[in-house]
């Protein structure tokens, strides 16, 4: 028989999922039907944990506004991008503010990203900006027409900006076509524009010579907002489609990709797994229950969901390699992991961190830190850098 407080937890995290799908934007035209894929014996580590640690922060800094969206490092800094369309640069080693963006002109927070060359953001009114990441300088803005709240792909010579027409502060259009623009990153001028027949585009990510974005299209005959999940890989030259993948699933919530593999899901918290080249299906898992960004590396792909289990699957397969359970006080593994040699970090809504052997599972630092989070972290250095929901900004020493 169930314990009650895991009861009384499992309802709590059913009615939070109910909720969250509710306020989104659009519902799946149908759920498909989860093929799981084959399972090979699970790897569950021997090894006993070590007991948690409680942690305080090296330094900690205020923003000025909540923290919704993962910060990044780009050079020597961490950029925070908060709810109220302000972009801040704070030295990663001291926590001491280098410079912040505050523009008339709104910046949506999901859509920034950067390097160490320039941070890009998508701003209110269907623009794209880019500034000098060493003094937060506006070197370009490029007018789309269209609006850019997913966030950027930024690579050394080019800015892909995934485009909507239905969001935060937006009159919805599902039956428009969102486009995917590639801009020079270096004078923002327009190298091409691929036009979609989704009404989004979401968070894409470059394989090779293929960016892949993945959204939703309004169904024919159905209710607005009832729509269908479609990926498209587009060609990086001329942003020529090169396939196209359609599912009843909803609004695509991430997309991945590594080797020859494209992963995405979506509203109905089943992971695809696409060949690169065609398209093709190769493998589904789940449904889950609040899955989270992932993470692929090595042939492998890596996740957390609500079930209080982060786990590693065969990204070829879908098998899985091995899992490992989260503390359940700490709910659950929130934003994308993040890999460093052979171990892999990931922060919990109640800002505990976790550091796992990448190859095994096996639990190597557990930190309790007494923040809150809603988005994952950064590492800069033996730091794990995190944002809450109040707008502070903080650093924790990790092994």
């Amino acid at each position: 028989m169930m314990p009650k407080e895991k009861m009384h937890r499992k309802k709590f995290q059913i009615l939070l999922l109910i909720a969250m799908l509710f306020f989104a934007a659009c519902t799946p035209a149908a759920a498909t039907e989860a093929l799981t894929s084959p399972q090979a014996e699970v790897q569950v580590s021997s090894a006993q944990p070590t007991e948690p640690a409680f942690a305080a922060p090296f330094w900690e800094t205020q923003l000025s506004s909540a923290v919704n969206t993962a910060p990044f490092i780009a050079g020597d800094f961490v950029v925070a991008a908060t709810a109220d369309g302000v972009i801040h640069a704070v030295r990663a080693d001291s926590g001491d503010s280098a410079w912040t963006f505050s523009p008339q002109t709104k910046v949506w927070d999901s859509s920034v990203n950067g390097d160490e060359t320039r941070v890009c953001a998508g701003m209110e009114g269907g623009q794209v900006t880019c500034l000098d990441t060493l003094t937060g300088q506006q070197i370009w803005t490029a007018d789309l027409g269209l609006e850019v709240q997913s966030r950027l792909a930024v690579t050394s010579d080019r800015v892909y900006a995934p485009t909507t027409l239905a969001g935060s502060g937006l009159t919805n259009d599902f039956d428009g076509q969102a486009s995917l623009f590639a801009l020079d990153s270096l004078t923002g001028e327009t190298v091409w524009e691929s036009v979609t027949d989704n009404y989004i585009l979401r968070r894409p990510v470059v394989n090779g010579e293929t960016i892949i974005s993945g959204g939703a299209y309004q169904v024919d005959g159905q209710p607005a907002g009832t729509v269908a999940s479609r990926i498209y890989a587009v060609n990086l030259t001329d942003g020529s489609i090169r396939w196209e993948y359609k599912s009843e699933d909803g609004l695509v919530r991430w997309v991945e990709s590594e080797g020859d593999v494209v992963a995405f899901s979506a509203a109905t918290e089943i992971i695809y797994a696409l060949s690169l080249n065609d398209g093709k299906l190769l493998w589904q898992f789940g449904p889950g229950y609040w899955m989270q960004f992932p993470a692929m590396k090595d042939g492998k792909i890596l996740f957390g969901s609500g079930d209080e289990n982060f786990q590693s699957l065969d990204s070829s397969t879908g098998k899985q390699v091995w899992e490992y359970a989260i503390n359940m006080s700490a709910l659950n593994q929130v934003g994308r992991p993040l890999i460093q040699a052979d171990r892999i970090w990931f922060n919990s809504v109640t800002g505990e961190i976790y550091a796992l052997n990448f190859a095994s599972g096996e639990q190597i630092q557990h930190l309790i830190t007494g923040k809150s989070s809603r988005v994952g972290g950064a590492l800069f250095d033996n730091f794990y850098i995190l944002g809450d929901p109040e707008g502070n900004l903080y650093a924790f020493t990790v092994q």
